[in-house]
């Protein structure tokens, strides 16, 4: 069988210009103009978001051609159950089965359907007229009889299909935060001078893997030892800082290892005399800027050899672990001058609310101090008292 036959003709594609990136989905070549569209409208923010939107509406799409169906001819609720029921590899066996998705991930794609739906329909390119006022859509009389999804797509509720009888596959439990004890043994399992910058980078200033990989040497200050988070689409590698352009002081310690850092391991893997701080070493690759997945296999091996477990690892537990650190010093030792601003500003958060996450886990840590406080104190008592009863 071709390869075009067993996927049916739809591929996604990356299009690039100097420095621009844009995801489009073709049929036998040729772009599909409303998911191109689409895609190019959500991806302003994020290029990212494009990657990810465009490969599950591809899932869909390669579901519909494999039942003679086109986006547009879809016209009932059924259609949605059975291509939830294709993701979860399940097929006519809904009740009590384990299928292969998490509901967060079934979920998400349920979104981005609702998504495209709706963008088709505020370009008129489908009809109906539901009104969004608030967070309710009021349906309208439709402007031209023709079919659409969008409302029942909308409409869609996992909860009360009769998929709701499938047991999902259950949520990965992540690493949500690093114990010095971790970080000191992660740092001693990770196998270059690079790898240790790019993890101790994370630790001590909460930077995203994406803020990391997207560093220029322009943006490290060895003589102000800053780092510099700027907004831009590094297409060569596609990391991007999702959080706001600050400057951040760093250890002088931190600032040393990176010098130490671009005059020898770096400066023999810069073939292509390149911008990037973080480099390939060898193979193939050697010389492009590093990408977050190779790091997040380096970080998962390492973690590994420190007796942690892979699937518990991730690139964001490092700024995790620097905002846990910043809140529980905010509280317990005031006299250190750190305030939520400070805090919010250092991590580049845009909302006030993103530091309730962390406060939360600073209550529940001191609950715990607390209460091994109180234990030998009240053991204490019992003993005291048991030994006044004997007496």
């Amino acid at each position: 069988m071709k390869k075009n036959q067993h996927r049916y003709g739809l591929y996604v594609e990356i299009a690039k210009d100097k420095n621009e990136l844009r995801y489009m989905i073709t049929d036998n070549g040729i772009p599909v103009q409303d998911a191109c569209l689409w895609l190019d409208l959500i991806s302003i923010n994020s290029y990212l978001t494009g990657e990810r939107y465009a490969y599950i509406l591809l899932r869909y799409f390669r579901f519909l051609r494999a039942n003679r169906m086109n986006y547009r001819e879809v016209v009932n609720k059924r259609v949605v159950e059975e291509y939830i029921k294709d993701l979860l590899g399940i097929g006519e066996k809904i009740i009590n089965i384990e299928g292969q998705l998490t509901f967060t991930a079934l979920s998400t794609h349920i979104t981005v359907l609702k998504a495209f739906y709706h963008w088709l329909e505020d370009e008129q390119k489908v009809s109906t007229n539901p009104v969004l006022l608030g967070s309710k859509r009021v349906k309208q009389v439709p402007l031209v009889n023709t079919k659409l999804l969008y409302g029942q797509i909308w409409q869609f509720d996992i909860e009360e299909t009769i998929l709701s009888r499938v047991t999902y596959r259950r949520k990965r439990n992540h690493l949500k935060w690093y114990s010095e004890k971790e970080i000191s043994a992660i740092r001693d399992e990770l196998p270059t001078l690079r790898d240790e910058i790019i993890f101790a980078i994370s630790v001590e200033t909460g930077m995203r893997i994406g803020e990391i990989l997207g560093l220029k040497l322009d943006h490290f200050d060895p003589f102000e030892q800053t780092l510099v988070i700027v907004k831009q689409t590094n297409i060569e590698n596609r990391a991007q800082a999702k959080t706001n352009e600050r400057t951040l002081h760093i250890y002088q310690s931190l600032s040393e290892m990176i010098q130490a850092y671009i005059s020898t391991d770096r400066q023999t893997a810069d073939l292509f005399y390149s911008k990037y701080l973080f480099l390939n070493s060898q193979g193939p690759h050697k010389g492009q800027p590093l990408r977050s997945r190779n790091f997040l296999r380096i970080l998962k091996n390492a973690g590994y050899r420190a007796g942690l477990k892979k699937e518990e690892l991730r690139t964001h537990s490092g700024r995790s672990t620097r905002a846990q650190q910043l809140v529980e010093l905010m509280r317990e030792k005031p006299e250190l001058g750190i305030t939520k601003t400070f805090i919010e500003e250092e991590l580049g958060w845009k909302s006030v609310k993103s530091i309730k996450t962390y406060e939360k886990g600073y209550s529940s840590r001191q609950k715990r101090k607390i209460l091994e406080r109180i234990y030998p104190i009240i053991l204490e008592g019992k003993n005291h008292s048991l030994e006044e009863g004997e007496n």
